[in-house]
Order: structure tokens, then C-alpha cells, then sequence
């Protein structure tokens, strides 16, 4: 009987250790699932919510993807430049956008310039009421007279155009012009719509502004 009261109550022993072991770990667990998570496994960007960066950063790459290159081909963005014109005002070819501009590098040793000359002023009086600029860029640094002998030059032909002075050949290599006269035609956007390396007629100037106007 002795024996059997001793079995008892290594048993009840046994199954109190039993039941706080486990009461422990029930606790033990508890407490480590409702320690905060620590820095390395934090979310910054919880429920899946994506970082503003991303669509800055992609907004950014969708637009380059639709602004041309700066170059001197068509399509291209013209290179941007400031140039004094007759009158000493400084003309920037960015301060334009918005209208189309016309512009012919030439130099009065050049027949094929002085030729076209005549077309480009009939060109400008024709549409300056169009928004529709005309810049006749004379390269001075490759001119064989200075600059108040080009100016008589103008004045005996009557040109009323507007004439920038391109004096060291900076926007002249700028624009990689290897021979004179030399055209381009600049959209609105400031966009290189067309681009002609020699000697245009009459009806080819106007022709070629009209496609720009349209």
C-alpha cells in the first residue's frame, strides 16, 4: 500500500513538471512572436506599396526616350547658342521655340552665298508675319573682310534681314558646317526638320518652309 501511494505520487510529480514545462514554452513563445521585428527585416514600403522614387525615376526614363538627341541632322535638337545680331542685341536660338526658324550660314567671298542671299530676303518678308524666323549667320572667322565691310555689304545690297555674326566659328563648328551656304530648318520644338548643304532656288526655300509650316 506504501508502495503503491509512492507510485502516486512520483506521478502527480511528474505530471506537475509536465504541465509547467509546457505552461513555459506557451510563454516563451508568446513572448518572441510580439518582439518587434529588427531593422534589417522591416518593410519600408509595407503592403506592397511601391517606392515613389520608381515612378519618378521611370517617368524620367519615358521622357528621354521622346526628347531627341541634340545633333545636326533632322530630328535632332538643334545645339543651343547666343548670337549678337547687327544691332548688338544677343539673340539665343533656345529664346525662339515656339516659332520656326530659318538659318543660312554663309560668307560674302562665297558666290553661292551672295546668290541665295537674294531668295532668303524675299523668304524672310514673305514670312515674317508667320512666326517663321529667318537668321542669316555670317561666319566671320571665315570671312576674308571685317565685320563693317560686311555690314556695307549688306546695306549696298539692302538686306533687311536679320544677320548674327558668327565672329571666333564657335556655332560654325558647332554645327559642323564644312561649306558654304549651308540651311537648316528648326521646328517649333527646336527640333532639326530639314537640312541642306548648298545652294537652294527660290521656290526650293519656300517649298521647304511651307512642309515646316504644315
Amino acid at each position: 500500500m506504501f508502495k503503491s501511494r509512492k507510485i502516486r505520487n512520483l506521478f502527480s510529480f511528474l505530471l506537475i513538471i509536465t504541465i509547467s514545462l509546457s505552461i513555459t514554452g506557451c510563454i516563451f513563445k508568446k513572448e518572441v512572436s510580439e518582439k518587434p521585428p529588427s531593422d534589417e527585416n522591416v518593410d519600408l514600403y509595407q503592403n506592397n506599396e511601391k517606392d515613389p522614387t520608381e515612378d519618378e525615376n521611370e517617368m524620367i526614363e519615358e521622357e528621354s526616350e521622346y526628347m531627341p538627341k541634340e545633333g545636326v541632322f533632322p530630328g535632332d535638337s538643334a545645339p543651343d547658342f547666343s548670337l549678337m545680331d547687327r544691332e548688338g542685341n544677343e539673340i539665343k536660338l533656345s529664346d525662339l521655340k515656339g516659332k520656326i526658324v530659318y538659318m543660312n550660314f554663309w560668307a560674302t567671298w562665297r558666290g553661292l552665298s551672295t546668290y541665295e542671299m537674294t531668295y532668303i530676303q524675299e523668304a524672310y518678308e514673305k514670312y515674317k508675319d508667320d512666326n517663321v524666323v529667318v537668321l542669316a549667320v555670317n561666319v566671320l572667322a571665315a570671312e576674308q573682310i571685317d565685320i563693317d565691310e560686311v555690314n556695307e555689304y549688306l546695306d549696298e545690297k539692302g538686306y533687311t534681314l536679320p544677320v548674327l555674326y558668327d565672329v571666333d566659328g564657335s556655332v560654325m563648328k558647332q554645327y559642323k558646317i564644312s561649306e558654304f551656304p549651308t540651311t537648316f530648318i528648326i521646328d517649333r520644338e527646336g527640333v532639326i526638320a530639314d537640312f541642306v548643304s548648298g545652294t537652294m532656288e527660290r521656290e526650293v526655300i519656300m517649298d521647304k518652309i511651307d512642309k515646316v509650316l504644315e
